[in-house]
């Protein structure tokens, strides 16, 4: 009798528990490596280890398969889905150059997390900005993940490599200097109305994600607001107000801070 109430109080006791901060399980990954000139398991071990960098502090994200092919135009999250409801994502590099792979499938997975959808783009421009934070953020985890537990033990020599790839893609992130110099909210000002129409200019977002970087590192696990930015179709002529103010109604009270914290980084008041 002892054993089986100590049995049943422990079944209860796990039940109880909160749900597991880790959904790397939840992401399928399948690789078409025709093109890449590389192996198919390479590829995926590189690719897995970028997405993991957030996938393991996000909490019940739903189970989902990805398939990533060789782009010839640039590196894409495609809106069209595979016959089984799979996303498509297509990376344009190559042979080994694992940091680059790394980089853009980092990007490409933050819009599959994020539910991208095909709407109004004149906020566009903040879900690429958190997509190259995503990128900035990953590298530099895996840099230092890398130096301790590769996916290969041969791989361990290239994590500096990592952390010297998304060094180099900072310092050339021009933007960031002016944001130094006259601050987030009023470069937002600046450029807004060029940015609701250019959401993939790549200095701007990649400057305003270095801006936005400590915010992640500091708090890993609010990773999991991003799957609540587009919780609902953006209407015509939405703002960017509007857009965060929606996007902070929808997450769960606990993400609710750091939606507040993004917007007073902004300038902006929910």
């Amino acid at each position: 009798m002892r054993t089986v109430l100590l049995l049943t109080a422990t079944i209860i006791a796990t039940l109880l528990l909160p749900a597991s901060a880790d959904s790397r399980k939840a992401v399928v990954l399948r690789i078409d490596p025709e093109g890449f000139h590389s192996s198919k398991a390479d590829i995926h071990a590189v690719c897995k280890s970028a997405g993991d960098q957030l996938l393991k502090h996000m909490v019940g994200q739903e189970k989902i398969t990805i398939v990533i092919s060789k782009g010839k135009h640039g590196p894409i999250a495609l809106f069209t889905r595979g016959e089984h409801g799979e996303y498509q994502v297509k990376l344009d590099t190559g042979k080994t150059f694992w940091a680059q792979y790394a980089y853009q499938f980092a990007h490409e997975i933050c819009h599959v997390l994020c539910r991208y959808e095909d709407d109004y783009k004149g906020n566009l421009w903040f879900e690429e900005t958190l997509a190259e934070l995503s990128s900035l953020y990953c590298l530099r985890k895996m840099s230092s993940a890398w130096r301790e537990s590769p996916p290969y033990p041969n791989w361990k020599s290239f994590a500096p490599k990592l952390g010297d790839y998304t060094d180099d893609i900072m310092r050339k992130r021009v933007g960031y200097l002016e944001i130094l110099k006259i601050g987030l909210p009023a470069y937002y000002r600046k450029h807004a109305a060029h940015l609701s129409k250019n959401g993939t200019d790549r200095d701007k977002n990649g400057s305003m994600a270095i801006a936005l970087l400590a915010l992640v590192e500091r708090k890993p696990e609010q990773w999991n607001a991003i799957r609540w930015v587009n919780s609902s179709p953006s209407p015509e002529g939405e703002t960017f107000v509007q857009y965060l103010a929606k996007w902070r109604a929808a997450v769960p009270e606990k993400h609710k801070l750091f939606v507040d914290s993004v917007a007073e980084l902004y300038g902006m008041d929910l």
